[in-house]
């Protein structure tokens, strides 16, 4: 569950108040969306196929975006509910500038980058 948190997503390279939500998936026991400050209309890409269920299920969770800017920052916001309960917001910060763990912390503005993360077992 921690790799889809960390990359169901709020890309942007500076932190400002979100946009509206997009829907990642929907299921008869969750709801899954993101929210990304940047005045492009889709410049994002996340999805996980099958969307996740409550028991747990696995699959693969797919992202790909090219950044307008250098990726020196980058935040998220995810939104999940479980059988129509809200979980809270999760505001997380995944490239700091410097130390970072993630390979495309530091990517170069109109470089694409794609991840792929493929789980056994991911849900509750």
């Amino acid at each position: 569950m921690l790799p889809l948190m960390l990359f169901s997503t709020l890309f942007s390279p500076i932190f400002t108040e979100p946009k509206d939500h997009h829907w990642i998936c929907n299921s008869s026991d969750a709801s899954i969306s993101y929210t990304y400050c940047d005045d492009m209309k889709f410049p994002i890409s996340v999805n996980v196929t099958p969307c996740l269920t409550f028991k747990g299920s696995s699959g693969t969770l797919n992202i790909s975006f090219i950044p307008r800017r250098d990726l020196r920052k980058l935040y998220f916001n995810l939104y999940v509910s479980f059988k129509s309960m809200n979980l809270p917001e999760r505001k997380e910060v995944i490239c700091r500038g410097y130390d970072d763990v993630y390979s495309f912390c530091r990517a170069l503005k109109g470089g694409p980058i794609q991840l792929c993360c493929r789980s056994h077992h991911w849900g509750c």
